[in-house]
């Protein structure tokens, strides 16, 4: 029987969006996210609880982030990563304590499907491929897997482009997707009616995840999808740029942005912990953007940028 290490992080809520990306991109198929605060929140929600285990009000502040690597996978990489991490991250991310043991293969790369759902944002539904949906009425439904690549529409991130790519595309627009990931925002520009959009990333796994789901949504001849960086995969100037990276790239984009971008066109751009935005703002309005909308989701903050 196939054998593969499972890797637990211990940290915080409030970090462990940050821990899960990570486990990603090290290699881990799936990540199980263990937090009872979560479990707080349904119980403030408007879901009906006929009986709670008194056990489950206990809430544990240590979250455990859970992951799956091949058997005898190196981790000092994944260390290096996590230690780096608790020295830079600008909130209390926990021990960031990493343990490992053997398990058995057998259905833990099919596990991690069961902890995703259809994502419900104004016009848009994101729906994993392996889920039975009936759209309703007036709904583009957008499907995704998104193998090892970032971009389901769960990530706080991810919402706030989506709900911004809404306010943007009214149709026949020329759309830019830097940092793609899984493809779903370039795929999602196509199904509210803009006319092409090229996506770029530089994880080769991303690449073909985005045009795989490109092709999930019968739209392979209209997202380019290509390797590299901004520069090597624009195309002239866009009506609609999408980013959701991180703060230091965005800003080191920030002028790249401004030349590629329509006089008049929009700049939607998230992935920024909150405690970034004010430098992310400072270099935006310094490239000559002016902001039209600024969105916070939890810890993280989106933009529209004119």
């Amino acid at each position: 029987m196939k054998k593969v290490t499972q890797i637990t992080v211990y940290t915080t809520s409030a970090a462990s969006d940050l821990v899960a990306d990570i486990l990603f991109e090290e290699g881990s198929e799936g990540v199980s996210v263990y937090d009872s605060s979560d479990f707080a929140f349904l119980l403030r929600s408007d879901v009906i609880w006929d009986y709670v285990d008194e056990g489950a009000l206990k809430q544990d502040p240590v979250v455990r982030v859970v992951g799956f690597l091949p058997q005898n996978a190196p981790l000092e990489g994944l260390r290096a990563r996590l230690t780096k991490l608790k020295e830079n991250c600008p909130f209390e991310t926990g021990s960031l304590e990493l343990t490992s043991q053997t398990a058995d293969a057998d259905g833990w790369a099919e596990e991690w499907k069961k902890y995703y759902s259809v994502q419900r944002l104004g016009r848009l539904a994101v729906v994993p491929e392996w889920i039975d949906y009936r759209p309703q009425a007036g709904e583009a439904v957008v499907k995704i897997d998104p193998g090892m690549a970032f971009g389901t529409g769960e990530h706080e991130s991810t919402r706030i482009c989506l709900t911004l790519l809404q306010e943007c595309v009214r149709g026949g627009e020329e759309v830019l997707d830097v940092g793609c990931g899984s493809g779903i925002l370039a795929a999602a520009a196509i199904k509210l009616g803009a006319a092409h959009a090229d996506a770029c990333d530089i994880d080769p796994v991303a690449v073909k995840a985005a045009e795989e789901n490109a092709a999930r949504n019968g739209a392979a001849e209209q997202v380019r999808v290509t390797a590299g960086s901004l520069q090597e995969c624009a195309r002239g100037e866009y009506d609609v740029i999408l980013a959701n990276i991180t703060a230091d790239v965005l800003i080191a984009m920030s002028g790249g942005f401004a030349r590629h971008l329509k006089k008049g066109g929009a700049l939607i751009m998230s992935g920024v912990i909150n405690a970034r935005a004010p430098q992310v703002e400072e270099a935006m309005k310094a490239a000559g953007f002016t902001c039209g909308k600024k969105l916070v989701s939890g810890e993280w903050t989106g933009y529209l940028w004119r």
